[in-house]
C-alpha cells in the first residue's frame, strides 16, 4: 500500500449530522469503523483513535442517546474481521487503541467484505466509515453489499488516504458507487486539515439530518442548483468533494451569502472538498452554484423533523398493498410513501425519479391511501421502474404552503423477479412415539403457492402467499412407517423451487423434570434433585461452575435417588448446578440454581472526596447479599431525591452532575433486605481554588510617604496569604484570613519595585502583582529668564528641569495657539525656526512626572524690518513672440518679503508663459498682444508690504490684410488701392511704384488709413504697386497689379486679317464681338489691334471707351524642382542647424507670376531677418534651428492661375557629446563606468578607443547608442590609459577624452617581519618592502614610543632611538600613497 499514511482523525464523522435522527423504531443507530490494518495505515489510526475519543465523550456528553452501538470492523489482506459490536462506547474505544497495523505495501484490499459485515452486524439507517490508503480488490462483490445497504439505508463515508495511483480502476470506482447508493461520499485528505476537521465533527453531531439534493459527476464544471428551503429547515449543509471545490449559496432574494457571517465553513480541504453550513433565516427558493475541475459529488442535507420512507408494491388495490424494499424490473409498481412530521392540511402532490447526476427522469402524482387514518401514506401512480440507479424525491407543501422538497437517503435498483427461496432443515431427528412437526420456509417477489407432499401425494392444503410464508405437516406419533424424504414445492411466474428433508425416527432420550431452585440459609444441609424419565437404562452425573461436584473430601454426595446432597452450605456454594442423563440414545441436560441467604453487606471508599465546582462526582457502592439487597443513598439520614442532575444508575453509583458548593456533605450508601442492612457513609468535600478577588493597583509615593498595599483572596478551604517583594517574602498572614495588609513606612527609592501577593491553598495556588514607584517631584534648578529674537532667526527656549524619571516637559502659548515646533529633548527646549510676528507670545514650560507637576513662563519679543523694493523702468517694451522678464528686486526686508505678481489688479497665475524666478522677476515666455498692462509687483512680510508698477508694452509686427492681385480700371476713372494694415504700434503705411517711391500729389494721394487714390489714372500709371506697412516692430509690404483702359480708337478691317502692306494686322471693327468682362456688347462692336506679342481691345458705349491688352501667349505658372513640374507630394530638404539653407521657387509665366511662402499654412514673416526671398523666388533661412523645422509651401500667382510647390524641411543636429569628469580613479577589482551620453538628430553612433586604439563592441564593456557607457566589471591595473569616446552621425562627429589611473593599495611584501641584532650605538638599516601602484611614501617608527621617521624606498635610519636599556626594540612599518584617496590604504 502507499506509504503516506493518512490522516483525517475523525472524519469518519463527516456527514454525522444525520447521527442524531430519529432512529426507526426503538432501535437506535449504529457507528460503525471500518478500518484497514496495513503498515501504511499508522499514522491514520493513531489519529483516528485520538479523534473518537473527542468524538465519543462529546456524543456522550448530550442529553439524547444518538448511538445506540458501536461497531468496529479490521481488515487486511486477506483477513477481513473479527468483528467488535457493543453498546459500551469504552470498550468500542479500548478495541480501537488495540488495533495493531501489521505488513505494509498491499494494494488493493478487501475492503468491499469489510463494509458487508459492518452493514450486517450494524441496525438500520447506520453510519459507516471506512478509513484507508487503497482501492477494493473484492469490488466484483458490490452488488450485494449495494442490496443490502438499500435494505438498511444506512450511510457510507470513505475518508481516503491513497488511491494506487490510479482513480479510474474499477477497484476505485465501486467506492464512488458505494457512496452514491447511500448518499455518503469519498473525501480524499491529508494531515493538515486534522484538528479543523475533528472541530467540525464536534459541533456537527448534534441534530437529524434530511436529503435534499444528491448529484454526482463525471466530469467537472459548474451547476446551478435551486433548492426549496421550508421553515422546518433549521440548518442547511452542503457538502462537495472533488478537485477545486467552490460553493456559493444566494437567498431567495439573490443576495449572495458570504463565508464568515451568512456562511459558515465547517470545513475546506484545499483541492478536495469543502462543507459550508447555512441557517436559513428565511423560507422560499435558494439557490447554491457549485463548481469543481474534475469529477465530483454534492450533496444538500438539512435538519429538520419532516422526512419520508419509501417501499414498492406491485398490487394495484391500495387494500392490499404489502409493500417491498426494491421495485420489480419490467412489472408495474407502486411508490407507496410514509411521510413522517408533516401537520395537516400539509401534503404531498408528486414524485420524482432523479439519476446520480440529479437529471430528473419521470414525474407521477401522489395520492394518500384511503385506509390511511393519519394521513402519512402516500402512493403514486404505477410506473415501470427504469434499468439502473435511481433517487426518489417527493413534492408538496407544509401546514403553512411553503413548497416541501425531500430526497431518499439512498438510491433504488430494480431486480428481476426470480423463483421463490425455498428454506427446509435438510435432516429431521424424529423420536418414536412423539409428535414432530415438518415446517418450511419461502420468501419470493412474486405471489406464489405452497405444498408439502411426501412420495407424491400432498401433505395438507396448498396454500397461497404473498412475499414470505411457511406451511407445516404434524406426525402425531412418529414410528418407522415416517422414515423417508418429504419435499417442500413453492411456484410464481418464473418457475417451481423444491427443497427436501429427510426424516429418521429413533427411540427418545432420556427425560429430565425441571427441577426447582433452591434457597438455603448458611450452616444448613440441602438436597438437589432431578427427576429423570426413561425406559431404558441411563447414567446421571451433576456439575457445578463446568466442574465435577463430587469431589474427594467434600461436603456432596449423591444420595440412591440420584440426588445430590450437600452437608452445610456456605455462601460459597451457591450457583448453578447441572444434572446431566446419558442413554443410548441421547443425553438430557437441566439446571438447578442454589441460593445461600446473606445479609446485605455495602462497600465504598471510605476516604473523604474533594471536589470542585462544575465537575462529575461518581460515588461507587458495592452491595451484596441473598436476596438481593435495595440500594439507597441518602443525605443527612434522608433518602436522596434523584432528578437528572443527581441519580443513581443501576450498578448503584451515585452520579452529581455540575456539582456545586451546596453538594458538599456526608453521604451514606444503604443496602436492605428482609435479612437486615447495611450501611457505610462517605464524605464529600467542596474545595476551591485559592483566587485573588482584588489587589491594590499600582501606587506612586513621594520618599518618606507611607504606603499600605492590600490583597483580598478567596478559597475553600481559605488560603493562606503571604507579600513577597522578588523573591524574598515581606510578610505573612494565618490561614482563614481573607485580606492580606503590608504596610511600608517611610519608604525611599530602593522600596520601589513588584510586590507579589500569593495565595497557597490545598486545591492550587494564586498570585497577583502590584507596583509600587517611589520618587520625587519635578523643579527647576535654574529661574527662566524673557528673551528677544530678530524676525526670521532661530531662537530656542531652554527649560530644564529635574526630577524621577520619566520626566516629561512640554510648551504651550498663554494665548493657547499650538506650539508649531519642539526640537531637542522631549519637550526640554523649544526651538523656534525663522521667527515671526506670529511667534510673540508668552511661552510657558510644564514639567510633569508621576510625581507633581510644575509651569514656568518665558515672554518672547520679536524684532524685525519692512520689505523695501529696487526702483525699476516703468514702462517695458517688447515684441510679440518674444521672452521678457519683468524685474522685481527686494532690497530689504526681515525676514525676507514674499513677492507676488498682479496684472490689472488681479494675481498672476503660473503657468506655462508666467513664471516667477528665484530673484523675483516675472517672466513671460512669449509675449502676446493681450499681455500689455499694468504689473504690480507687492513685497510682504510680518512687518509689512510694498508695491511698485511696470507698464508693459507689447508691440505687434505689422500685418497686411490680403486684397485682389490684379486691379482694372479704366483710363480717367478714379481708382483706389487698399492697403489695411495693422499692428502694435499703428504701423505707417508707404507706396512705391516698382521701386520708385510715391510721394502724395495731385497724381497720387495717400489716405491716412493707408488707402492709394489716383484720381485720373492714364495708361502710364498701369504697372506693379508696392504697398508697405512699417513700424519699430517691423515691416510688411504686399503688391498689386494695376491694368488701364484707354479711349475707342477708329474702325479697321475684320479682325484677324492682314494688312495692305502685308505686314502687321491692322485694327478691325469686330460687330458682334461677345461680352468682355461683363460689359455691355459696345456700339459698332469691338476693336481690335494685335501686335508681335500682344491683343488690344477696344469697345466704346456712348462716350466711354474700355481698352484691355492681353498677351499672345498667355501662361499659367510653372515652378521646376531641380528640373522636375508638377510634383505633387511635398520635397524633403535637410539643413543642419546654424548653416544657411534655401528652398527653390524658380516660377515661370506668362504675365510673370507673383511669388508667396507659408510655413504650415501661414504666412512667413519676411520681415523677420532669419527669412529672406531671393529675386528668383527661392526662400533662404539665415541660421535654421530645429524649431524651423516644418511644411513649406512656395505659391505662384498671375492672372492666369497659380501653381505650388511644397517642402518637407527637417533641420539636423549635429552630435553632441555631454561632458563629464576628465580624470577618473579607481581601485583594482572595483567597477567602473565610463559615461558618455550624446545627443543629434540624427541619433548618433558611438564608438571607443583606448590610447588611440578602437575598442570593438563588447570588449572591456563598450557599448554603442547615444546613451552608451563603457562599463568595466573588475578594473585591472592593464585598464589604466586615455579613453577616447566619439560621437558619430550624418551631419557631424564629436569625441571626449578621459583618463582612466587604476589604483592599487600599498601593502608591505616579503620580509617586512625580521629580526635584527646591533650593537648599542651601531648604525642600523630597516629595509622596508613596500609595493603598490604610484608613489608610496614609507616610514617606520619604533613601538616603545620613538618619534615616527619617513622616507622613500628603503629607509635608513641614521640617528636610531636611544635607550637606557638594552631591550629587544620592536618596530612597525608603515606606508600609504603619496596621492591618499580615501578607498586607499
Amino acid at each position: 500500500m502507499p506509504p503516506h499514511g493518512g490522516i483525517f482523525v475523525g472524519l469518519w464523522l463527516l456527514l454525522v449530522p444525520g447521527v442524531t435522527g430519529s432512529p426507526p423504531g426503538a432501535g437506535g443507530a449504529t457507528l460503525a469503523f471500518v478500518f484497514d490494518t496495513t503498515g501504511s495505515m499508522y499514522d491514520d489510526l493513531v489519529q483516528v483513535t485520538e479523534g473518537a475519543s473527542r468524538i465519543l465523550e462529546r456524543t456522550l456528553s448530550r442529553g439524547t442517546k444518538l448511538i445506540r452501538n458501536y461497531a468496529l470492523v479490521p481488515f487486511h489482506d486477506p483477513e477481513v474481521g473479527p468483528a467488535t459490536l457493543t453498546t459500551d462506547p469504552r470498550l468500542f474505544q479500548q478495541r480501537l487503541q488495540q488495533l495493531q497495523v501489521k505488513g505494509g505495501g498491499d494494494c488493493p484490499e478487501m475492503s468491499v467484505a469489510a463494509i458487508r459485515l459492518a452493514a450486517e452486524v450494524s441496525h438500520p439507517n447506520s453510519f459507516i466509515y471506512v478509513f484507508t490508503d487503497a482501492r477494493a480488490k473484492d469490488y466484483e462483490q458490490q452488488e450485494e453489499l449495494l442490496r443490502l445497504l438499500q435494505h438498511k439505508q444506512s450511510q457510507v463515508v470513505f475518508v481516503l488516504t491513497g488511491d494506487c495511483g490510479d482513480r479510474s480502476h474499477p477497484g476505485y470506482r465501486v467506492y464512488e458507487r458505494i457512496a452514491a447508493t447511500s448518499s455518503g461520499q469519498v473525501f480524499h485528505l491529508d494531515k493538515q486539515q486534522v484538528k479543523e476537521v475533528l472541530k467540525w465533527v464536534e459541533e456537527a453531531i448534534q441534530a437529524s439530518k434530511v436529503h435534499l439534493l444528491s448529484a454526482d459527476h463525471e466530469d467537472g464544471g459548474e451547476h446551478t442548483w435551486p433548492v426549496p428551503f421550508d421553515p422546518s429547515l433549521k440548518e442547511v449543509t452542503v457538502s462537495l468533494s472533488g478537485p477545486a471545490p467552490q460553493i456559493e449559496v444566494r437567498d431567495p432574494a439573490g443576495k449572495v451569502l458570504e463565508k464568515g457571517r451568512d456562511l459558515k465553513e465547517l470545513l475546506s480541504i484545499p483541492d478536495s472538498a469543502v462543507v459550508v453550513a447555512v441557517q436559513p433565516h428565511e423560507p422560499g427558493m435558494w439557490q447554491v452554484k457549485t463548481q469543481s475541475s474534475g469529477r465530483h459529488s454534492v450533496r444538500i442535507t438539512g435538519v429538520s423533523s419532516i422526512n419520508f420512507q419509501a417501499s414498492f408494491s406491485t398490487q394495484p388495490d391500495p387494500d392490499s398493498i404489502q409493500p417491498g424494499e426494491r421495485p420489480l424490473q419490467g412489472l408495474p409498481v407502486s411508490v407507496v410513501v410514509n411521510c413522517s412530521g408533516l401537520e395537516p392540511p400539509g401534503r404531498l402532490r408528486e414524485i420524482e425519479l432523479f439519476n446520480s447526476s440529479g437529471r430528473a427522469l419521470l414525474s407521477l402524482p401522489l395520492r394518500p391511501l384511503s385506509n390511511a387514518s393519519s394521513g402519512q401514506l402516500w402512493v403514486g401512480s404505477p410506473l415501470r421502474a427504469p434499468p439502473g440507479d435511481f433517487l426518489l424525491k417527493v413534492k408538496g407543501e407544509d401546514a403553512q404552503g411553503h413548497p416541501l422538497h425531500r430526497l431518499s437517503s439512498v438510491t433504488y435498483t430494480s431486480v428481476v423477479p426470480g423463483l421463490p427461496q425455498v428454506n427446509i432443515s435438510s435432516r429431521i431427528r424424529a423420536y418414536r412415539c412423539e409428535p414432530q412437526w415438518v415446517s418450511c420456509w419461502a420468501h419470493s417477489e412474486l405471489p406464489f403457492r405452497m405444498q408439502l407432499s411426501r412420495a407424491g401425494a400432498k401433505l395438507g392444503e396448498e396454500k397461497k402467499f404473498r412475499g414470505s410464508g411457511n406451511v407445516s405437516w404434524l406426525i402425531p406419533a412418529a414410528s418407522k412407517s415416517d422414515e423417508g424424504f418429504y419435499e417442500c414445492t413453492a411456484t410464481n411466474k418464473v418457475g417451481v423451487a423444491r427443497a427436501r428433508a429427510y426424516i429418521s425416527v429413533s427411540e427418545p432420550p432420556p427425560r429430565l423434570q425441571a427441577p426447582g431452585n433452591i434457597t438455603a440459609s448458611p450452616g444448613h444441609d440441602v438436597v438437589l434433585s432431578c427427576p429423570v424419565l426413561s425406559a431404558v437404562p441411563y447414567n446421571l452425573t451433576w456439575s457445578w461452575d463446568g466442574r465435577v461436584a463430587l469431589q474427594e473430601g467434600g461436603r456432596a454426595r449423591l444420595l440412591q435417588n440420584h440426588s445430590l446432597e450437600i452437608s452445610r452450605v456456605q455462601p460459597g456454594d451457591a450457583g448453578p448446578y447441572e444434572c446431566i442423563a446419558r442413554s443410548a440414545h441421547g443425553t438430557a441436560t437441566a439446571s438447578v440454581w442454589l441460593f445461600i441467604q446473606e445479609a446485605p453487606w455495602v462497600e465504598v471508599d471510605a476516604s473523604p472526596q474533594r471536589f470542585g465546582r462544575g465537575q462529575e462526582l461518581r460515588l461507587n457502592c458495592t452491595a451484596g447479599g441473598y436476596p438481593q439487597p435495595r440500594v439507597t443513598w441518602k443525605r443527612r439520614g434522608w433518602v436522596l431525591e434523584q432528578d437528572q442532575r443527581v441519580f443513581m444508575d443501576s450498578q448503584g453509583t451515585l452520579h452529581i452532575r455540575a456539582a456545586v458548593p451546596e453538594d458538599a456533605g456526608n453521604y451514606s450508601c444503604s443496602a436492605n433486605s428482609l435479612l437486615g442492612q447495611d450501611e457505610q457513609a462517605i464524605s464529600l468535600e467542596y474545595i476551591e481554588p485559592p483566587a485573588i478577588l482584588a489587589v491594590t493597583p499600582g501606587v506612586k509615593a513621594l520618599v518618606g510617604e507611607d504606603v499600605t498595599l492590600e490583597c483580598w483572596v478567596s478559597g475553600v478551604p481559605p488560603p493562606q496569604i503571604a507579600w513577597h517583594k522578588g523573591e524574598q517574602e515581606v510578610a505573612a498572614f494565618p490561614a482563614g484570613s481573607q485580606r492580606g495588609v503590608l504596610r511600608l513606612q517611610a519608604v525611599q527609592e530602593e522600596d520601589a519595585g513588584p510586590y507579589t501577593c500569593q495565595a497557597h491553598g490545598e486545591a492550587g495556588d494564586a498570585s497577583a502583582s502590584t507596583v509600587l514607584d517611589v520618587g520625587s517631584a519635578p523643579h527647576f534648578p535654574e529661574p527662566l529668564g524673557d528673551l528677544e529674537v530678530e524676525i526670521g532667526d532661530s531662537v530656542t527656549l531652554p527649560c530644564r528641569a529635574e526630577g524621577s524619571l520619566p520626566l516629561q516637559v512640554a510648551w504651550s502659548r498663554q494665548d493657547g495657539k499650538p506650539v508649531v515646533q519642539q526640537h531637542g529633548l522631549p519637550g526640554a527646549e523649544l526651538l523656534i525656526d525663522g521667527a515671526s510676528l506670529d511667534d510673540q507670545a508668552v511661552y510657558v514650560c510644564e514639567a510633569q512626572n508621576d510625581f507633581g507637576k510644575i509651569r514656568a513662563e518665558v515672554k518672547l519679543t520679536v524684532t524685525g524690518q519692512a520689505p523695501a523694493i529696487a526702483l525699476a523702468p516703468a514702462v517695458v517694451r517688447v515684441l510679440a513672440g518674444q521672452p521678457l522678464w519683468l524685474p522685481c528686486v527686494i532690497l530689504a526686508g526681515r525676514p525676507l518679503p514674499a513677492r507676488l505678481w498682479l496684472k490689472d489688479g488681479q494675481p498672476v497665475a503660473p503657468s506655462g508663459r508666467f513664471s516667477t524666478q528665484p530673484d523675483g522677476s516675472l517672466h513671460v515666455g512669449q509675449a502676446s498682444r493681450g499681455d500689455t498692462g499694468t504689473y504690480t509687483c507687492v513685497a510682504t512680510n510680518a512687518l509689512g508690504s510694498q508695491r511698485q508698477e511696470v507698464a508693459l508694452v507689447v508691440h505687434v509686427p505689422p500685418s497686411i490684410e490680403p486684397g485682389p492681385a490684379l486691379v482694372a480700371a479704366t483710363e480717367g476713372a478714379a481708382v483706389t488701392l487698399r492697403c489695411d494694415a495693422t499692428g502694435v504700434p499703428t504701423p505707417t503705411v508707404t507706396w512705391t511704384k516698382g521701386t520708385e517711391p510715391i510721394s502724395p500729389s495731385p497724381r497720387y494721394h495717400l489716405n491716412p488709413n493707408g488707402t492709394l487714390l489716383i484720381p485720373s489714372p492714364s495708361p502710364g500709371d498701369a504697372g506693379t504697386y508696392f504697398c508697405t506697412a512699417a513700424s519699430v516692430a517691423g515691416f510688411s509690404s504686399r503688391q498689386v497689379q494695376l491694368s488701364i483702359s484707354s479711349e475707342c480708337p477708329a474702325p479697321g478691317p475684320a479682325p484677324g486679317k492682314p494688312s495692305p502692306e502685308g505686314g502687321q494686322p491692322q485694327a478691325v471693327v469686330a460687330p458682334g464681338f461677345p461680352v468682355v468682362f461683363g460689359l455691355p456688347e459696345p456700339r459698332g462692336g469691338w476693336v481690335l489691334g494685335m501686335g508681335k506679342t500682344a491683343l488690344r481691345v477696344v469697345g466704346c458705349v456712348e462716350r466711354s471707351c474700355t481698352s484691355f491688352v492681353f498677351s499672345l501667349h498667355p501662361a499659367k505658372p510653372r515652378i521646376s524642382v531641380n528640373g522636375s513640374r508638377g510634383i505633387s507630394a511635398p520635397v524633403p530638404i535637410l539643413a543642419v542647424r546654424g548653416q544657411e539653407a534655401t528652398l527653390p521657387c524658380e516660377a515661370q509665366g506668362s504675365p510673370l507670376p507673383l511669388v508667396a511662402w507659408s510655413r504650415e499654412s501661414r504666412p512667413l514673416p519676411l520681415s523677420s531677418s532669419r527669412y529672406t526671398v531671393l529675386p528668383s523666388g527661392s526662400l533662404r533661412l539665415a541660421e535654421p534651428q530645429e524649431a524651423d523645422s516644418g511644411l513649406y509651401t512656395c505659391t505662384a500667382t498671375n492672372a492666369v492661375g497659380n501653381a505650388s510647390v511644397r517642402y518637407s524641411l527637417r533641420v539636423q543636429v549635429p552630435p553632441r557629446i555631454q561632458r563629464g569628469p576628465e580624470v577618473l580613479r579607481a581601485l583594482v577589482g572595483e567597477r567602473l563606468e565610463l559615461p558618455c551620453v550624446a545627443h543629434g538628430d540624427p541619433v548618433p553612433s558611438l564608438s571607443w578607443s583606448k590610447d588611440g586604439r578602437p575598442l570593438r563592441e563588447g570588449e572591456r564593456g563598450a557599448l554603442g547608442g547615444p546613451h552608451g557607457a563603457m562599463t568595466i566589471g573588475a578594473v585591472q591595473l592593464s585598464d589604466a590609459g586615455r579613453y577616447r569616446c566619439i560621437a558619430s552621425s550624418s551631419v557631424g562627429q564629436d569625441a571626449v577624452e578621459m583618463v582612466v589611473q587604476v589604483l592599487e593599495p600599498p601593502y608591505l611584501g616579503d620580509g617586512a617581519e625580521v629580526l635584527l641584532e646591533k650593537v648599542l650605538h651601531e648604525n642600523v638599516t630597516i629595509t622596508c618592502p613596500v609595493k603598490g601602484k604610484g608613489s608610496v611614501q614609507a616610514g617606520v617608527h619604533p613601538r616603545a614610543g620613538c618619534p615616527r621617521l619617513s622616507g622613500f624606498g628603503n629607509l635608513h635610519l641614521t640617528h636610531p632611538c636611544s635607550f637606557l636599556t638594552a631591550m629587544p626594540l620592536s618596530f612597525d612599518l608603515w606606508a600609504q600613497p603619496s596621492s591618499w584617496h580615501p578607498a586607499l590604504g
